[in-house]
């Protein structure tokens, strides 16, 4: 395996591309995991980047998941560290403020699977084939999958397409709901680009707080999202951005 795997950040005008990049397979080492929280705290402060398309690097595999011969050398104590680090990472770059969109080829496997699942937004091609295997390891997703993976589906099909491992290719996962967009080969990352250039043109503090409050309200009680929302709304309502917006009404009324 290259020492030189990592995650590499390329930036056009207000979009970032975040590239998994270890190819051929694009494995999730563990040090590209780690590094992943520091990466989300820079796009968060990063005032220029509004919008993130993740995408792997090569032309086959959005991500085949762990390096399981990395895995297989840790002891049990490493590896429940390992995946405390990974469930802290994928929860940081789920609550980036700003709008994820993932561009999905190939093979979407294992933890590669629950990065994606991690995004606000996935567009795959026709290629793209998801699974999780890790039960006929003796395994079991550990970076969020079993949640994230629930909450798209459903308990029932998720149960299913964890404990048969099977693949679910590409048009059954926009079925199921895994992904939210189909095109055609090779163009999923320009599809995500431009959906993620017209999330970055938004005003910065309403996509914030949207972003925030669907996030959010995913672990609160139906009730209490109400409140959430009212509470980010009201805030808006001093922003510079909806004052800008109500004075060009204004001015488009009739006299």
């Amino acid at each position: 395996m290259s020492s030189e795997a990592r995650f590499r950040i390329e930036a056009k005008e207000r979009v970032a591309a975040l590239w998994i990049d270890n190819p051929p397979r694009n494995l999730l080492r563990l040090s590209m995991v780690s590094e992943l929280p520091g990466l989300v705290e820079a796009l968060e402060k990063d005032d220029a980047i509004r919008a993130v398309v993740v995408s792997g690097a090569g032309p086959a595999h959005f991500s085949a998941g762990v390096d399981m011969e990395e895995w297989s050398r840790l002891a049990p104590k490493e590896a429940q560290e390992a995946m405390r680090r990974g469930q802290d990472a994928l929860w940081a770059f789920e609550h980036l403020t700003k709008p994820t969109i993932a561009a999905l080829a190939g093979v979407v496997r294992g933890a590669g699977a629950e990065l994606a699942l991690a995004c606000d937004v996935r567009i795959a091609d026709e290629s793209a084939v998801f699974s999780h295997p890790e039960v006929d390891l003796g395994w079991m997703p550990s970076h969020g999958g079993t949640a994230r993976l629930s909450r798209l589906v459903g308990r029932s099909k998720a149960l299913e397409i964890l404990l048969a491992g099977k693949e679910v290719k590409a048009l059954d996962a926009l079925r199921l709901g895994i992904v939210d967009h189909l095109c055609a080969p090779d163009q999923a990352f320009e599809q995500a680009s431009a959906l993620a250039d017209v999330f970055a043109r938004k005003p910065r503090a309403s996509v914030k707080a949207v972003k925030r409050v669907l996030t959010e309200g995913d672990e609160k009680p139906y009730r209490n999202r109400f409140l959430l929302e009212s509470q980010h709304a009201v805030q808006l309502l001093w922003s510079d951005d909806y004052k800008a917006a109500m004075e060009r009404l204004r001015e488009r009324r009739p006299k």
